[in-house]
């Protein structure tokens, strides 16, 4: 029975306990674990892979380019409650088992320190997520650009996926490995010189992938070009499930949402670009169909939803089953 005098003696324990010396803190423990999220799509599992993530300086005019002001854009930032000296972009790969195959779309930026410190994860989220390298069939790339391409070969230049076919456009092969393209000024100059790299010691394994072509049953590419002149997406459906891997057609999931008319600075033909983001965006928004943004905040699955004169990206609730 609790009692006034045993009330008061258990406060004076306790008074008695905080006088003793404390146990060392717990340290600080740094990191983050490797990303992946697995989720059906009909009869096909697919699972996200991170390969980490990269932070774009300054905002503008990066976005914006010479339409949009540096106020602007700030504006846009702070009310969407996301810093205003830079863009965190995650680096959203996608998994696809069909049963028959299994397909890699886009393969990061691999061990290249070309955006910081913060990507090339892809190896170790792969193991986390119980997917072997040498088990990976297709490797299909939205485009030729560093943090899509080079991840396939590890830091030696060796192969991280030895019995992997490669898909991409014509025009970015093409563009991307041509040797005249050296002579360009810089930063394209250096992403020419590692692509090349990456790219033509494995030439021979490449085939090239038609805009609108089929990567295997059930993916198929979708012309969206303008990011860079062949740039595909990719369409998947199983037993009437769909997704869209948009690669890079939105590159930020507010600013180029609410504002598709802005031009990016990564973009080869910002107005083709431009034109394609709203065709694909309102196609997305009219048809409810689900999709993933590469650089979408983690792990990119969402749906786009129609916003005044833009449009805004609403994030697919975790699926824990």
């Amino acid at each position: 029975m609790l009692t006034r005098r045993s009330a008061l003696g258990a406060g004076l324990a306790l008074l008695g306990a905080s006088a003793m010396p404390a146990h060392a803190a717990a340290p600080m423990r740094g990191g983050q674990v490797a990303g992946w999220y697995r989720f059906k799509l009909g009869a096909f599992e697919c699972t996200v892979i991170s390969d980490g993530a990269i932070n774009l300086a300054p905002p503008h005019p990066t976005f914006g380019g010479n339409v949009a002001t540096e106020a602007e854009v700030t504006a846009a930032l702070r009310a969407a409650f996301l810093p205003t000296d830079r863009l965190p972009t995650f680096v959203n790969c996608l998994v696809v088992n069909t049963g028959r195959e299994l397909v890699l779309l886009d393969a990061g930026v691999g061990p290249k320190p070309a955006f910081g410190p913060g990507t090339g994860r892809l190896p170790q989220s792969l193991a986390a997520a119980g997917i072997g390298p040498a088990e990976v069939d297709v490797v299909a790339f939205t485009h030729a650009h560093a943090d899509h391409s080079w991840g396939i070969a590890d830091a030696s230049g060796a192969d991280v996926f030895p019995n992997a076919r490669f898909l991409m456009t014509g025009a970015d092969i093409e563009f991307w490995t041509a040797e005249s393209n050296l002579s360009l000024p810089e930063p394209l100059r250096t992403l020419v010189a590692g692509t090349r790299e990456v790219v033509l010691p494995r030439r021979a394994r490449f085939a090239t992938l038609a805009p609108a072509g089929e990567v295997v049953p059930g993916i198929r590419a979708v012309p969206t070009h303008g990011h860079t002149l062949g740039h595909v997406s990719f369409h998947i459906e199983s037993e009437g499930q769909r997704l869209l891997v948009m690669g890079d057609v939105a590159n930020h999931s507010v600013l180029a949402l609410q504002r598709p008319d802005w031009p990016f600075g990564f973009d080869a033909d910002p107005a083709m670009a431009a034109a394609t983001r709203r065709r694909v965006l309102d196609m997305a928004a009219t048809e409810r169909l689900q999709v993933l943004g590469y650089h979408f905040p983690w792990p990119g699955l969402g749906h786009v939803e129609s916003r005044g004169q833009g449009f805004s990206f609403v994030p697919s609730p975790w699926n824990w089953g």
